[in-house]
């Protein structure tokens, strides 16, 4: 640990689920934040209220390295519940950060890249020209589904070009 700026400045990492690193980084780029500084408001936010037990890592639990930035008060707390539990310090900050997470709306779905249409525009166009070929061979024989059919793609073809 150093000292900077009257902060200790911690190495550790968070052990998240894949969910909550999704909620994470959502957050950290929502809030526009460095990850090392949300981490610190949230720890030094509990450290009043720590978690008296530490539940168990979560399976596949992704691992995300961390700084951590203590006040020498917020340092002594959390160091006091590590001796009290017999935690790891990756654990009882994971729990704290999980927990908050946890308590955070679900993110939106992520919104569909738009399509390019010139690659269904072009298939389009050319199922149209053999479809198109069909009917001329076949003259008036050319069965009904096929003529609409056609009529459809067109529409779809217009609608795709506007």
């Amino acid at each position: 640990m150093t000292e900077r700026q009257g902060a200790f400045t911690i190495s550790t990492r968070l052990l998240l689920s894949s969910e909550q690193r999704a909620r994470l980084e959502r957050l950290v780029l929502d809030q526009r934040i460095d990850l090392a500084d949300l981490v610190s408001m949230v720890v030094a936010d509990h450290c009043a209220a720590l978690p008296r037990v530490v539940s168990a890592r979560p399976s596949g639990a992704a691992t995300v390295p961390v700084r951590l930035f203590l006040t020498p008060s917020a340092r002594q707390q959390i160091e006091q519940a590590i001796q009290e539990q017999g935690v790891d310090l990756a654990d009882l900050v994971s729990q704290i950060v999980a927990t908050y997470l946890d308590t955070l709306p679900a993110a939106p779905p992520a919104p569909e890249p738009a399509r390019d249409s010139s690659v269904d525009l072009r298939q389009r166009r050319a199922e149209l020209g053999r479809l198109r070929a069909r009917r001329d061979v076949a003259g008036s024989a050319a069965p009904a589904w096929l003529v609409s059919y056609i009529a459809e793609l067109e529409a779809e073809i217009h609608k795709l070009e506007g």
